[in-house]
């Protein structure tokens, strides 16, 4: 992978210099690689509301649904996008761990970081307790019929798919991943009965545990989560240390994107980020971790973390 490239990129844009006097005109299209309902979908129509609310961005912002492809349909898009600076995108782990697992057309070199504002994890929920009562019972009943209890989560080679395997490996029996475009097609299969528990971000999933219409197994995190996941023990806490993933939830534009847009846009999800509507009503929330990183650090960090991602994938078999 050509992952240093955007590094080279980054300082060529010069993106630590001044922000210019740029300004979007006309509509901004926010495109999110997924289904509407999932996390990356509530991610960015809360960040565009953030933006409206609180006067940050004087622009029509715009969220775009593009799923499909396990994020290759919006990536594409974004990517057709080339040097317009009024087309932004959600860019998180998991789409980055499509583009490798798939060897998609367009990658982590083609795109252009914007920011970071977050960090998330998974959790394994059911329906109810009288599905499953605990993470054992489920064990339990895929121990009596191996390939009979079926795991939702977005598609193959994502980051669900990612912790499905880690998980799967530690057993001594056969789950069956079931996959979707993304976690709202996820959470209507599992609350349709279409599949016997799912794996989703707890900003996905929260609503409905707190409301009993959901109930949790266990938590792909290092440490306990916050309400409504704090009676949620890790799986390292359920006997299976190691099975943890830590995820980013970023933005990025396309492919040569001009400086002063990327300054601009840097600059506006830094004043986001700052709000206590985004700190409250999104970080605190939805159960995530702040952490903001600009432009140039978010081009090294995802540098990093793919090819973390590309050594993960290899060791459970997803690639060669």
């Amino acid at each position: 992978m050509q992952v240093r490239m955007i590094l080279a990129a980054a300082v060529a844009m010069g993106i630590g210099a001044q922000a210019q006097a740029w300004e979007p005109e006309g509509t901004v299209e926010f495109v999110v690689p997924y289904s509407a309902g999932g996390g990356s979908d509530v991610n960015a129509r809360m960040l565009a509301e953030t933006w409206r609310a609180n006067d940050i961005v004087d622009a029509n912002v715009v969220v775009l649904n593009k799923p499909g492809g396990s994020g290759a349909v919006g990536n594409t898009y974004a990517f057709s996008k080339t040097g317009n600076p009024n087309t932004l995108m959600t860019f998180i782990a998991g789409q980055m761990m499509s583009t490798i697992s798939n060897d998609a057309a367009v990658k982590l070199e083609n795109v252009t970081p914007l920011a970071t504002l977050s960090v998330d994890t998974l959790v394994l929920v059911t329906r109810s307790a009288e599905d499953f009562a605990d993470f054992d019972a489920l064990v339990a009943a895929a121990s009596a019929e191996p390939n009979g209890i079926t795991i939702g989560g977005v598609s193959r080679g994502s980051e669900d798919h990612l912790v499905f395997t880690m998980l799967s490996d530690s057993l001594d029996t056969e789950l069956q991943y079931v996959p979707f475009d993304g976690g709202g097609d996820a959470l209507s299969a599992l609350l349709g009965g279409h599949v016997d528990a799912a794996i989703f971000n707890p900003s996905e999933i929260g609503q409905q545990v707190a409301a009993g219409r959901a109930h949790p197994l266990g938590a792909f995190s290092e440490e306990r989560l916050s309400e409504p996941f704090d009676s949620t023990a890790t799986f390292a806490e359920l006997g299976y240390p190691g099975v943890a993933i830590s995820l980013f939830r970023g933005y990025a534009g396309p492919p040569e994107m001009p400086a002063e847009a990327v300054a601009y846009w840097e600059e506006k999800l830094k004043a986001a980020y700052d709000t206590e509507m985004w700190q409250q009503d999104y970080i605190q929330d939805k159960g995530l971790v702040a952490r903001f990183m600009g432009a140039e650090e978010s081009a090294e960090f995802y540098a990093a973390e793919a090819e973390k991602y590309e050594r993960l994938l290899k060791a459970a078999g997803f690639i060669d």
